[in-house]
């Protein structure tokens, strides 16, 4: 009898177990691999911007933006604002570096479905704007 109840008992064990492993594979396969996003283009003057935007392994989306000015000059104010699917994500005033850049990172979790970011920054001395986008 009890090694009836002891084959039982590892059967029952072996199903749970069997069942997590389960579990655990169709999770992954639902977090699909998303392809990043490196968007750079010209500014209105000859400014460059650039979003990146990625999926981390905590599943966490990371996105960069920032600007490169192509005179470089340091303590450049410019304002930025971000949106994730219209939630604002950044609202910030950045200085240039030495090199006239500037970035930033907001690490941010991931809504349902696709994730449209918008990024733009206005550089307060000259008026010269940024625009940005991507999807993931």
């Amino acid at each position: 009898m009890k090694k009836i109840q002891t084959v039982t008992t590892l059967a029952v064990a072996g199903a749970i177990s069997l069942a997590a492993v389960a579990a655990g594979a169709s999770v992954a396969a639902a977090s699909p691999k998303v392809a990043p996003v490196n968007n750079s283009t010209k500014c209105t003057k000859s400014t460059v911007g650039n979003l990146q935007i990625q999926r981390e392994d905590t599943g966490q989306l990371s996105i960069d933006m920032g600007v490169d000015m192509t005179r470089h000059l340091s303590g450049v104010p410019w304002k930025v604002k971000a949106y994730d699917n219209g939630s604002l994500i950044a609202n910030t005033t950045m200085r240039t570096v030495s090199d006239g850049s500037f970035s930033i990172t907001r690490l941010i979790s991931p809504k349902a479905g696709s994730n449209h970011v918008v990024f733009y920054a206005t550089n307060l001395r000259t008026g010269e704007t940024c625009k940005l986008n991507g999807t993931v």
